[in-house]
């Protein structure tokens, strides 16, 4: 069994065990701490629904080439397609299913192999839209909070806004930069690192909304008044981040839409005789919205 999974074989998809008529995709997460990563789900099970198919989350982070021995039963077996929504650079897994043919469409996240559909927003384009919001404010002592450095969204939103910055005059040397996970309780420690001390930053770009609500926190927590000493501004536009208590400035993602074109795309895959079809990559436009925490920096 092992040598027949290294060698690319692949049980039948109407494996043994299978209800007839079923038909089942599943969908990979790394975990649910992100309030972004739910609210997509949702869409992507409607968007499934609709199309007559049933879903089966798998939450596990996918970064080791064995599992797929353990999976495999299930991924062949049962499902005709799998969504992956949280899929790392380095992951071995994609390239494993990749390998195998089996169909698989990569949404929000991306990793660098060819073959594989994407549908993704610009990040880079993002990153540089949130820079330029801070740096047109006024803000020059600005620090940068993202999520895992093995994520393709931090890796492009960094490059964006540093490379905005850098054509802007700005020495990128001096930019703070700090890398961690997706969670508020991140946000909030490395925020007061950065808004404590002489060289404390005025204005700071969340990796994620998540981020952000931890960078207020610390705000907060030091005082800081919001926008006056501190901007702050995330990605996704969750819908807590719109409500009138928080008001933060986001980077709107288009969740739903990125649902159904990865489910219209993963559709197209599993139809016979698409094995060999080029693969798609779908870039869904941004929108900076603007809210109350971000403002004219004093001084500037």
């Amino acid at each position: 069994m092992t040598a027949a999974a290294r060698a690319g074989y692949r049980i039948p998809s109407q494996g043994r065990g299978r209800v007839a008529g079923t038909k089942m995709i599943g969908v990979v997460v790394g975990a649910l701490h992100n309030s972004f990563m739910t609210l997509l789900l949702q869409h992507l099970h409607n968007a499934l629904h609709v199309a007559g198919y049933q879903v089966v989350l798998l939450i596990d982070p996918m970064t080791d080439a064995e599992q797929v021995l353990a999976f495999r039963p299930l991924i062949e077996g049962y499902l005709d397609g799998l969504i992956f929504a949280t899929a790392t650079l380095d992951s071995p897994m994609v390239i494993e299913l990749r390998r195998r043919n089996i169909p698989m469409v990569m949404v929000v996240r991306y990793v660098d192999i060819v073959g594989v559909d994407i549908v993704e927003i610009d990040n880079v384009q993002a990153g540089i839209e949130a820079a330029r919001h801070l740096h047109e404010l006024g803000h020059r002592r600005i620090g940068l909070i993202m999520g895992p450095a093995n994520t393709s969204t931090s890796r492009d939103r960094v490059a964006g806004a540093m490379g905005w910055l850098q054509q802007a005059g700005i020495d990128t040397q001096q930019v703070r930069l700090e890398w961690g996970d997706y969670t508020s309780d991140m946000g909030y420690s490395k925020a007061m690192a950065m808004i404590e001390g002489r060289d404390a930053v005025t204005g700071i770009v969340a990796g994620n909304d998540t981020i952000a609500l931890g960078v207020l926190e610390a705000a907060r927590r030091c005082r800081l008044d919001v926008p006056g000493q501190l901007s702050v501004i995330g990605f996704d536009d969750i819908p807590l981040a719109g409500s009138p208590i928080i008001g933060l400035t986001s980077i709107r993602q288009p969740v739903e839409a990125m649902a159904r074109t990865a489910v219209r795309r993963l559709l197209d895959r599993i139809k016979p005789g698409t094995a060999a079809m080029p693969a798609s990559r779908d870039v869904l436009p941004i929108e900076l919205i603007r809210r109350q925490t971000t403002g004219p920096c004093q001084g500037a």
